[in-house]
């Protein structure tokens, strides 16, 4: 689309708003709790729409539904890792969409004071681990030289 044909949404931005598309109105915290408007979102049909609908793209998350989107406004990351369990080929995390996916250790990276996050749904998405996931990865948690690894099926992945 061109400049000339894009539609002018300037009258769906709140007055400070400095998002790509008009927000959603939708917040997630750092749990991974949604809420609009500040009121917590608990309707199962709805919470369900929007982890379909979502997409993240240049750092930001926007939902898609029909021809209608979005900005929503995400504290951290969009999907959290709930849980984390060893099997013999590796590593199961739940995720907050109420999938389970093969962690890919490669991605793991450690951020600001200490949270970890991985990527997801191959590739698609960031994740920050809550601290029972955390705790439970870490249970395999050695030193590596002068920083930290966690050994995965007989390998270690090193923690950046």
């Amino acid at each position: 689309m061109s400049e000339e044909t894009k539609p002018d949404l300037s009258a769906f931005m709140p007055e400070g708003w400095e998002g790509k598309l008009p927000p959603c109105m939708i917040q997630v915290d750092v749990e991974g709790r949604m809420s609009h408007d500040g009121a917590p979102m608990v309707h199962p049909g709805i919470i369900e729409l929007i982890y379909e609908s979502v997409y993240y793209e240049d750092g930001l998350y926007f939902l898609k539904v029909g021809q209608q989107r979005c900005q929503l406004e995400v504290a951290d990351t969009f999907h959290v890792i709930q849980r984390a369990w060893f099997d013999d080929d590796g590593v199961m995390i739940h995720v907050s969409d109420g999938s389970q996916e093969r962690l890919d250790p490669a991605t793991l990276r450690l951020g600001d004071e200490g949270v970890l996050y991985c990527a997801i749904k191959n590739g698609a998405f960031p994740a920050r681990f809550l601290r029972q996931a955390y705790y439970q990865l870490t249970e395999r948690l050695v030193e590596d030289g002068d920083g930290y690894a966690i050994e995965i099926a007989g390998r270690r992945w090193r923690l950046a």
